[in-house]
């Protein structure tokens, strides 16, 4: 079985073998209709997915009595255009989402696979009330429901700032620490990167298998993910000297950057260090997200290049974790910047390139949270843009970024 569908061929074979039903992730229906009332159903089948993330397959059929389901081809004129209309404007706040055609053997007709994404906005309204999903149908959400649901997106923004800061406590350069020891060697002199992804729905020890009895497999998703870097910006991957692995009490490492490393002249211009935990977490630690001027005294310049190339790539890594251990749920993503403050741009400082508008970032730390679905790892795109663009924004470089990178450009 092909699943999710890629022809008509496959919605047929599934639906006959009986492999595929409804569930909390996926909903059928038979059309998207287009009176108002229509509309509205459509759209709180929308928002009910937005909390966890889910899709709907739109021309299939059931049969309630039998409990059976049935293709059953739409006409695929305008209804892509149907359902963005509806994702933009009857729900509040408006969703992102993905809908893809598979078309019929007959003429004109077909199906949409609609990928509705964990949105960080979740809830969502329709018509002045929230819908979530249950079992295999939507249901109104109480107040009490909605205020455990902020409250979970705010619990989880808090666990991915305690993730990064112990990630940072793990910094092989002493003083880029939280509880930096100014005097200790090795010292940082530079920006560092951090960056951390959780499964928001895994069993404890998942990823235990890949850790402790395949750690080459870990070095194998670290060094793949490598092709997920645009081509523009595969010379700022950060794996120079190679990578080995070093075994952690609940992690396998995978660094250019041991202890001795460390000590190297300008080791931290280049160092990287990837854990990836028995949880299936991911921790990146890039130790040169700035560079140090020429002047006297030296001012850092942001690596917006290597930046970029940093979360591509990490990214990456967590797809091929998600693949290793089977996890196909949602990932809740954390980024961390350190020694910012009165950086700029390195764009600044190209041939020819110099702008007055390149601003010097005027706090110490760059910070932001976000969520991605397994379709957004296949496609890291709009979650590059949601990681980074605030910070590229504030550098007065994202304008100048998306014309030199065509992926980064009407990104959700």
């Amino acid at each position: 079985m092909t699943w999710p569908p890629l022809t008509e061929a496959d919605i047929v074979t599934a639906l006959a073998e009986g492999n595929i039903t409804e569930s909390f992730r996926l909903d059928f229906k038979a059309q998207v209709g287009d009176s108002s009332g229509a509309r509205k159903e459509t759209a709180k089948d929308l928002a009910s997915f937005a909390i966890d993330g889910g899709t709907l397959l739109i021309g299939v059929r059931e049969d309630k009595q039998a409990r059976t389901f049935h293709p059953e081809p739409v006409d695929l004129h305008d209804v892509v255009e149907r359902i963005e209309d509806i994702a933009r404007n009857r729900a509040d706040p408006p969703l992102v989402v993905r809908p893809r055609e598979i078309p019929s053997d007959k003429e004109g007709l077909g199906y949409v696979w609609v990928d509705v994404p964990a949105s960080p906005d979740a809830p969502h309204m329709v018509d002045s009330r929230y819908y979530g999903r249950g079992e295999r149908t939507n249901r109104t959400l109480t107040d009490a429901d909605v205020l455990r649901l902020h409250g979970q997106r705010r619990n989880a923004d808090d666990q991915l700032r305690s993730a990064l800061t112990d990630l940072q406590r793990k910094d092989p350069f002493p003083n880029a620490r939280p509880d930096a020891d100014a005097a200790a060697a090795p010292q940082a002199r530079l920006g560092h990167l951090y960056l951390v992804a959780k499964p928001r729905r895994a069993t404890p020890g998942l990823a235990e298998s890949l850790v402790w009895d395949q750690p080459s497999d870990a070095l194998t998703v670290v060094a793949n993910a490598g092709s997920s870097v645009p081509e523009k910006l595969a010379g700022w991957l950060n794996l120079v000297g190679g990578i080995s692995k070093v075994p952690r009490s609940s992690a396998i490492s995978v660094t250019n950057l041991n202890l001795e490393a460390a000590k190297l002249v300008d080791a931290e211009s280049y160092g990287c260090d990837v854990r990836i935990g028995t949880d299936a977490s991911v921790g990146y630690t890039i130790t040169g997200a700035t560079e140090a001027s020429a002047d006297d005294p030296p001012t850092q310049r942001v690596s917006d290049g290597g930046i970029l190339t940093s979360v591509w790539h990490f990214l990456g890594i967590t797809a091929g974790v998600a693949e290793a251990t089977g996890y196909d749920g949602t990932w809740d993503i954390g980024i961390r910047i350190t020694n910012l403050e009165g950086a700029r741009s390195m764009m600044a400082d190209r041939p020819h390139g110099f702008r007055h508008d390149y601003v010097a970032f005027d706090e110490p730390q760059y910070e932001r949270f976000s969520s991605a679905t397994p379709l957004d790892l296949q496609a890291a795109n709009g979650a590059v843009k949601k990681l980074t663009q605030p910070l590229l924004r504030a550098l007065a470089s994202w304008q100048q970024w998306q014309q030199e990178l065509p992926e980064l450009k009407d990104q959700n």
